[in-house]
């Protein structure tokens, strides 16, 4: 074990982990927002069962009976009932993880986990599993008993995570975990887990209750009136409890995030402040590697085929990456300066971020903050974090087996099976040649038709291909996409849907009010279209030096570039057509849908959203026989036709009669068409990448040698969508559905006053024949 295990900083401060104030503070808050969700939800159904009780024996008591107090006690005990169900559905909280490991099979991991347990001051781990995850964590086995008794600490170990990190850096993340096995504070987070199963049970679901309520609604005035009446309360009901246990979630979410500084603490002790930075730091690039390597495999696994190790996948997918992007470092952590290592950072603010007041974990420039603000100095041990497994060769193939068993593969070397990922690193826009000209941004989407490339003057087609793709290219190319994530979050900060860091503005230095955001955004506006010009231009010389120089060729070359560019412009601006219509559609659910109550105004204005992408669907199917792909394209797409690939077109569009099935059928439609159109768009730009390359050198030569193959061909006209066209989006909700929903402060205190208002109505009128008031 001493071997594998890094070692500890020296000389780390007594009282280093101890909760802050602050930590202290939203513990008891997060304590005393539950015992009030409890008290009120166990207060109201607890009245509501006595209460039907009492009314029941009050009339029996008498002479005569009263349907009144009948119908009184009947709908308290529905109420009741209604309250209490959400007990008999708490489930247990657990993972779906089924590979455990214990002393017997992993001893060195197991000895690894106890020592780091121990002196962090945790408990040791009850179970241990691993998971094909990038991910560490804590889990429990929940259930109604965890309200009284305390429940065992599970540790779950992301192998992906294991890959990507060094030991160090898995040392520190594990020493995290073990801060949280050691908060007392995180029994708070099992029984918000399960109030918040038995809320969620209350406000979001519909059941039989809800069904006998407008049937009962629905049937003669003389008895629909009590439907009505239990309808609104439970409205009232779900109300509260809803923003009562809103209140209990954000203290709990603050506490979250105080509880996840403490434990990086924890980590500090035994790792230094380094290595868990350096941690999360690789946690986006091994999650896109991951994620990568998944779906490389999932294409294997459909031939039959796949390797014994998808670990070495997700490694080999990182070193494509790293090339690709021109990043050495990506993937990996800079190293630490030697001079003044307490003021290296590795995460800086961005100008907005999601609302704190939902956020679980701090922001990672905090989290380093916080790691930092004592800086303890640490010897960073960069060997791979697989030594703490006892084969860890073994380990892997035997993990892939297991997540393969239920697919009939065939295991072929690893050398045949990264010679297949290579090729798809082999694309020509992948080529590092191109500055990243093509790399997640279109030079196609600002222009309205494919002609509008060749609109700039080219004297000398062999100097202007000699110019291109100069090396301040990519510099040109990472400052307009820093000018548009800085336009993206000034404008996600005036629409309200982000807050900026610690409530202020800051924008290139300098604090700036709300007021100012308008003007800040046309000035970046004004910035992104002087950047976006000089980079379209360069996209301009591109299609057209090429096009000349096809033409100096013959042989029709210059035809075919034309339509290959017209394939593109086609491909692009159809995904990009539906994409934005379904964008309208998803956005007009989420507002007509968020009280969970849709109007027939509501129906009508959905159905319009429908259309649009009904229309856009049918543009693209209806033009498909318009659409001639060449020989080369039809045989990498593996089809005879693009009509033929695409299919028949029997979708109908939505009406109010067949709303909830078109809903439910229409994403199929929507990833098909946008499926073909991506592979289109892709092996499109390939092939044209590829054959300006080949123009290039044979205008180099003096000819071309053979003929080029039929044009591609695209409908004379079809529907575009430039950027600053798409369709407009709701933002925020309408009075009513705010109302509903709580939305804001305001509409939240009112809502809230009016349900306290109802229920303290019901609770009146079953109290009343119990004082002798009523009857």
């Amino acid at each position: 074990m001493e071997h594998i295990y890094p070692a500890n900083p020296a000389n780390i401060p007594a009282d280093f982990t101890k909760p802050s104030s602050a930590h202290r503070r939203q513990a008891a808050l997060a304590a005393l927002g539950l015992v009030l969700f409890v008290v009120i939800y166990f207060a109201l159904t607890g009245w509501f069962a006595w209460s039907a009780y009492q009314l029941i024996l009050i009339d029996l008591a008498g002479a005569h009976r009263n349907i009144f107090l009948w119908v009184l006690a009947l709908s308290s005990g529905f109420l009741a009932l209604f309250m209490v169900k959400a007990l008999l559905f708490v489930k247990k909280g657990s993972i779906a993880q089924d590979y455990e490991v214990t002393a017997q099979s992993e001893p060195q991991l197991l000895a690894f986990l106890n020592r780091l347990a121990d002196e962090t001051g945790a408990p040791r781990p009850h179970r241990v599993f691993l998971s094909p995850r990038v991910n560490a964590c804590v889990f429990y086995d929940l259930s109604l008993l965890n309200f009284i008794f305390p429940s065992k600490k599970n540790l779950e170990i992301g192998l992906p995570l294991v890959n990507a990190l060094t030991l160090s850096e898995l040392k520190a993340v594990l020493a995290h975990e073990f801060g949280h096995f050691a908060q007392r504070s995180m029994a708070l987070g099992n029984w918000v887990y399960i109030a918040q199963q038995i809320a969620a049970h209350i406000i979001a679901r519909r059941d039989a209750l809800d069904n006998f309520l407008r049937f009962l609604s629905g049937i003669d005035l003389r008895i629909a009136w009590i439907g009505w009446l239990l309808r609104l309360i439970v409205w009232s009901l779900r109300a509260t409890m809803e923003t009562v246990f809103n209140l209990v979630l954000l203290a709990q979410r603050a506490l979250s995030r105080e509880m996840e500084f403490q434990a990086d603490l924890v980590a500090v002790t035994v790792t230094g402040s380094d290595a868990l930075i350096h941690a999360l730091h690789k946690l986006q690039a091994a999650d896109e590697a991951w994620d990568s390597a998944q779906g490389f495999l999932n294409d294997q696994v459909n031939q039959g085929k796949a390797n014994k190790d998808v670990f070495a996948i997700q490694t080999r997918v990182l070193q494509h990456t790293s090339k690709i992007l021109n990043d050495p470092l990506y993937g990996k952590a800079a190293p630490v300066p030697t001079d003044k290592p307490e003021q290296h950072r590795v995460f800086t603010a961005d100008i907005a971020q999601p609302p704190r007041m939902w956020a679980t974990h701090p922001y990672n420039h905090e989290r380093e903050q916080n790691a930092k603000k004592v800086y303890v100095p640490g010897v960073l041990d960069n060997r791979s974090s697989w030594i703490i497994f006892d084969a860890p060769q073994a380990l892997k193939e035997t993990f892939t087996s297991k997540l393969l068993e239920r697919f009939k593969v065939e295991f072929q070397p690893d050398t045949e099976i990264f010679t297949e990922l290579d090729k798809r690193y082999e694309r020509e826009y992948l080529n590092s040649r191109y500055r990243g000209a093509y790399l997640g941004r279109s030079f196609v989407r600002h222009a309205s038709k494919p002609d509008q490339l060749y609109e700039v003057r080219i004297d000398s087609a062999i100097d202007a291909l000699r110019a291109l793709y100069p090396e301040d290219l990519a510099s040109k190319l990472d400052s307009l996409r820093k000018l548009e994530k800085e336009r993206s979050l000034l404008i996600a900060l005036r629409d309200g849907i982000y807050t900026p860091p610690d409530g202020v503005i800051r924008f290139r230095g300098k604090e700036v009010s709300k007021r100012e955001l308008p003007a800040l955004i046309e000035t970046l506006n004004d910035e992104c279209a002087a950047a976006h010009q000089q980079v379209f231009r360069h996209d301009q010389e591109c299609r057209s030096a090429h096009r000349i120089a096809a033409r100096q060729l013959g042989k029709g070359w210059d035809k075919y570039l034309s339509g290959l560019l017209a394939l593109i412009h086609y491909a692009e601006h159809q995904q990009a057509n539906l994409a934005d219509s379904r964008a309208l559609l998803n956005n007009t659910y989420a507002v007509v849908t968020a009280d969970r109550n849709v109007s027939k105004r509501e129906i009508k204005r959905l159905i319009a959203a429908g259309d649009e992408v009904f229309t856009a669907l049918t543009a693209i199917f209806r033009m498909a026989p318009e659409v001639q792909l060449p020989e080369p394209l039809r045989q990498k797409l593996e089809i005879n036709s693009w009509s033929e690939a695409l299919g028949e077109f029997s979708f109908v569009p939505p009406t109010r009669e067949n709303i909830s099935n078109w809903l439910s059928a229409v994403d199929s439609w929507i990833n098909s068409a946008l499926g073909w159109l991506g592979a289109l768009r892709q092996l499109s730009l390939e092939h044209l990448l590829q054959t300006e390359t080949q123009i290039a050198l044979w205008l180099n030569k003096g000819e071309a040698t053979e003929e080029a193959p039929a044009a591609a061909q695209v409908p004379s006209e079809y529907p575009t969508l430039t950027p600053g066209e798409e369709r407009e989006l709701q933002k925020r909700l309408g009075l009513w559905d705010k109302f509903q929903t709580a939305d804001g402060a305001v509409a939240g205190s009112l809502r809230l006053v009016v349900a306290a208002a109802i229920i303290g109505g019901a609770l009146l009128l079953t109290a009343a024949p119990q004082l002798g008031l009523l009857f």
